[in-house]
Parts: C-alpha cells; sequence; structure tokens
C-alpha cells in the first residue's frame, strides 16, 4: 500500500471511530437514572459476622418521595412571584416585625436615647425605611452605606428674643433643622440613634418623639 492510499484509510477509519461511537460500544447512560431501581442491602445469614459495607452515594431520606419522571427534564427555577406567594409574603412580614423586629426604646451604656431592633442591618434598613415613610417624618435623603437618614424636623425656637408679652400673646416660633437618623451594628441586630451632626447627639426631647415615632410604626 503506498502513502496517499494508506492516508486515505486512515482518515475513512478515524471518521468511522467519531461518527458511530455505538458502533464500538458506547453507550448513552444520561437516562440510566430514570430506570435504576434500590436494591436492600446484602446480609450474611445468621451467626455469620456481617460483611464491611459503606454507601458510595448515599442517598438521604425525604419527607415526600418525589415522583419518577418519565423522560429526562432540564431543572428549572420556580417563578419568583404568584398571588398566592405575595399574599404568603405579606402575612410572614407582618409576623416577622411583630416577632423577629422586637423594637424598643433603651439606653446605650453613656445613657444616651436609642431604639433597638434585633434583626441584621439589611433586613431593619428596610423596615425602618418604611416606617420613617409612615410616619409624619419627613425624610429629605438617605444614604445605606453609611446607615443614615437624614430628616427634616419641626421643632420649638429656644432663641426666641421677643419680650414675654409677645410670646404670650403671640403663636409659637418653630423652626426646623436636619438632623442624621444613624444605625449602627450590635451584637444582637442594630441600634438607632439621632444626631444634629457626624458626632453631636441630637437634644433628649427630639431624639424621644422621633424614635417613638418610628418604634410606633413598627409596631403597627
Amino acid at each position: 500500500m503506498n502513502k496517499t492510499n494508506f492516508r486515505a484509510a486512515l482518515l475513512m477509519f478515524s471518521s468511522v471511530l467519531l461518527g458511530g461511537c455505538s458502533w464500538l460500544g458506547f453507550d448513552d447512560l444520561a437516562d440510566d437514572y430514570l430506570t435504576q431501581e434500590t436494591y436492600p442491602v446484602i446480609t450474611n445469614p445468621e451467626g455469620e459476622p456481617p460483611l464491611p459495607f459503606r454507601d458510595a452515594n448515599p442517598i438521604p431520606e425525604l419527607a415526600v418521595v418525589p415522583q419518577r419522571p418519565e423522560k429526562f427534564e432540564t431543572p428549572r427555577p420556580l417563578a419568583l412571584v404568584t398571588t398566592e406567594q405575595d399574599d404568603v409574603g405579606v402575612t410572614s412580614l407582618a409576623q416577622y416585625r411583630s416577632d423577629s423586629l422586637n423594637p424598643r426604646l433603651d439606653k446605650d451604656g453613656a445613657g444616651t436615647q436609642i431604639l433597638r431592633l434585633d434583626l441584621g442591618f439589611a433586613a431593619s434598613w428596610a423596615a425602618v425605611t418604611e416606617a420613617v415613610a409612615a410616619s409624619d417624618l419627613k425624610l429629605i435623603d438617605l444614604n445605606r452605606s453609611t446607615g443614615t437618614y437624614y430628616l427634616e424636623v419641626e421643632k420649638s425656637d429656644v432663641e426666641d428674643n421677643r419680650s414675654w408679652w409677645d410670646k404670650l400673646w403671640g403663636e409659637e416660633l418653630i423652626t426646623s433643622a436636619t438632623y442624621l437618623l444613624k444605625m449602627s451594628r450590635s451584637r444582637q441586630g442594630v441600634y438607632l440613634s439621632l444626631l444634629t451632626d457626624a458626632d453631636t447627639l441630637a437634644e433628649a426631647d427630639v431624639t424621644e418623639a422621633v424614635l417613638k415615632s418610628i418604634e410606633t410604626q413598627l409596631e403597627s
């Protein structure tokens, strides 16, 4: 056989190998799981020592045994939103707030008024954001990365320079100021505090009024 004929024969043999694996005895085992059965563990006659045995691929016990499919089905994620799921989600949120969030006014080690929450930062941030929106507080900005809500709060003007008679017969002077509602992480959840700037705590009466308003919304 010359070189040309040898190369032609070699190419023909290679094409047969690549195109006809089943001809050589290779079976497709992808769907074998549909027909496989589970068999009991082999045991020795009474009086004989047990055989050493270990499952190579143990199958965990299931509360509900799924029905065996008739053909291979590509796994797909379940739908995220349905009417029934939405109803369950609303119920869970209400239960989640009342039992898990556990909002309560407290004081830190320095005696500063704070509002404690028992959940993590992400869940607490979402709940407080909704509570602030539902309250009478005016939210002008927020920054999740620093855990800060910026509130515009109205209060009595402590620098009212009017005379005693003018104060008595006149209307109370109201001013507005921007306060920082700060969410900080703690060992068991988070806590909220109120500041006039990054380094100054707010007045005790304003702090109590703001935190109480948020607590009321979280408990509703």
